[in-house]
């Protein structure tokens, strides 16, 4: 990649990333976060009795791990709380934020390609694919603060709680930054594909549920009209999925097996590495042009 490349990226990532922290939607969408945070805290805390975690003591709870057993199973239900809540807690925090970043980046690259913006930008010492990497680095700054401050949160809730922060979560927070990296890099191929923000923001859910219904069907959904069909698509997308990656990171870290966690994490990587080549590519080939 060329050195001007980079710096015309650097320069369009400075600007977004500075635009996007004048405007007050990631930090009420990381307050949502931290709330939800702190609700399943307080909640986990309040389901204790003398026979252990009840969830049926706590509505929040009860709610979430009926969900999650439907959809995953109750095996993944018991591993995600095997050290207590805040593996859950610390993906409830990141969610909201990471959903803001993908959906803005799909919405704003839409916005500027229907408007010939992209194309003005391409006429100078930019092109399409400093476009897009501007917008990545953005969400990869915003996304690594943002976990680094959920982080500290979780230490904090902790602490006030009287409960630990397991080692499962700690190791949750490089492989959610890696899943955050590569819906963003989704959401740029989505962007490149359709060229109006709508058809590339319906693209992407569309994409984002088939791949969830790849990750059920992978760890055996219990609901029966549905677990055929979502087994059928993991057999055949799980491969180009990032939350199969990041579920492999998981059994591997569940299973002690270090080298299996790391090769998640290298995969979560080469993922969205190839999924921003795909872009470049199809990006030079159909030019800037809405």
């Amino acid at each position: 990649m060329s050195r001007e490349r980079l710096r015309a990226a650097g320069v369009l990532a400075r600007r977004q990333l500075k635009e996007l922290l004048l405007s007050p939607g990631p930090y009420v969408a990381l307050a949502i976060g931290l709330a939800l945070g702190w609700i399943l805290c307080s909640g986990f805390a309040r389901a204790i009795d003398s026979s252990g975690f009840d969830p049926r003591l706590d509505a929040a709870w009860d709610l979430v791990t009926r969900a999650c057993s439907g959809a995953f199973g109750p095996v993944f239900v018991e591993r995600m709380l095997s050290e207590g809540p805040f593996l859950l807690v610390v993906v409830a925090c990141a969610a909201p934020l990471v959903l803001l970043l993908v959906i803005s980046s799909v919405v704003r690259m839409g916005t500027d390609r229907t408007s010939g913006a992209l194309e003005l930008v391409a006429s100078g010492p930019a092109d399409g694919t400093s476009w897009f990497l501007g917008s990545f680095a953005r969400d990869a700054v915003v996304s690594a603060a943002g976990l680094a401050l959920i982080a500290l949160y979780c230490v904090v809730l902790a602490a006030a709680r009287n409960l630990a922060v397991g080692p499962m979560a700690a190791a949750a927070i490089p492989v959610l930054f890696l899943l955050s990296m590569a819906l963003s890099a989704f959401a740029v191929l989505c962007s490149v594909l359709v060229t109006n923000a709508g058809g590339a923001l319906a693209l992407f859910a569309a994409v984002c549920a088939l791949l969830l219904a790849a990750l059920a069907g992978s760890l055996g959904a219990q609901v029966s009209s549905f677990r055929t069909g979502a087994r059928a698509a993991s057999t055949l997308i799980q491969w180009v999925s990032p939350f199969f990656y990041a579920e492999l990171c998981a059994q591997g870290y569940g299973g002690g097996s270090a080298l299996q966690y790391g090769a998640g994490l290298v995969l979560l990587a080469a993922l969205t590495a190839a999924a921003l080549g795909v872009a470049h590519l199809v990006l030079r080939r159909r030019g800037v042009r809405p």
